[in-house]
């Protein structure tokens, strides 16, 4: 049985979990080693059963806590050559480092690690397909566009984690610069409403058990809204009976069971 739980979610801090019965694995760090130490134990999750981190990009909102945080747990950090050598270049690097080049699969912590390149504007971006004997999680949470190769890594699998980060009027009609305007639109920006939408009709198969939506804007976004976009086209695939969950910045949820058993029937901040 594989375990997922999130931290947290949005412009101001990205971080989830996946156990197994070998251990776990923490996915980004993008907030200080004390607001993670609490997140943890606020679902329950022992730090001592971390056994490896893994970072998608060097964007502080994933980043912030890895050096800390690893070493005080003394794990490695498996990151994408030219982001750790970024990171180390400032400072940033934990004391282990396992690095990897995208497109090359690896294991730990009992888990099968496939990263991916993504469209972002950091400098080796990436999103991973976890797997463990039949689950398979997909991360995909900073992307301006869903281009083939995302699609090809994301298809089917049981659980989706994917960027729906902006509406495109708020955005526009918001009071960000116009140079940030145009770095979120573009397409190594993040992904809006709509184009998410229409990702999930090409990503989502009869085995995808969940659906979260992630790294909501809190300024150019609505977690209502989104909601009910989602549910409509839910709908629209036939796929109303899929669990999905709209990701929050201030509240962890968690633990959801996959790994050929039924998505958990309380996401965990209820249950707990």
């Amino acid at each position: 049985m594989v375990k997922l739980s999130v931290l947290g979610s949005g412009s101001r801090g990205n971080s989830l979990v996946l156990s197994c019965e070998e251990g776990a694995l923490i996915v980004d760090m993008g907030f200080s080693r004390r607001e993670l130490r609490g997140r943890l134990e606020a679902l329950d999750i022992d730090p001592g059963g971390i056994r490896a981190a893994l970072l998608t990009h060097e964007h502080d909102d994933h980043s912030k806590g890895c050096r800390v945080f690893c070493n005080e747990l003394g794990i490695p950090l498996c990151a994408a050559g030219p982001t750790a050598d970024f990171l180390r270049r400032r400072g940033k690097l934990p004391d282990r480092v396992l690095e990897f080049e995208p497109g090359q699969g690896f294991h730990i912590a009992g888990f099968e690690i496939l990263p991916f390149a993504v469209q972002h504007d950091a400098v080796c971006p990436v999103g991973f397909v976890v797997r463990r004997g039949g689950c398979s999680v997909g991360i995909a949470t900073d992307l301006g566009d869903v281009n083939a190769l995302t699609v090809q890594s994301l298809h089917g699998c049981t659980a989706l984690i994917l960027e729906s980060n902006y509406d495109a009027k708020m955005l526009r009609d918001s009071d960000r610069q116009l140079y940030l305007k145009r770095r979120i639109l573009g397409r190594n920006g993040h992904l809006d409403n709509v184009v998410a939408l229409e990702a999930v009709g090409r990503l989502l198969t009869p085995r995808t058990a969940l659906l979260m939506l992630a790294h909501l804007s809190g300024e150019c976004n609505c977690p209502e809204l989104v909601r009910t976009l989602f549910e409509a086209r839910l709908r629209e695939l036939g796929r109303g009976d899929l669990r999905f969950e709209v990701l929050s910045q201030e509240r962890p949820i968690g633990p959801v069971e996959l790994f050929g058993v039924p998505v958990a029937e309380e996401l965990g901040y209820a249950a707990n």
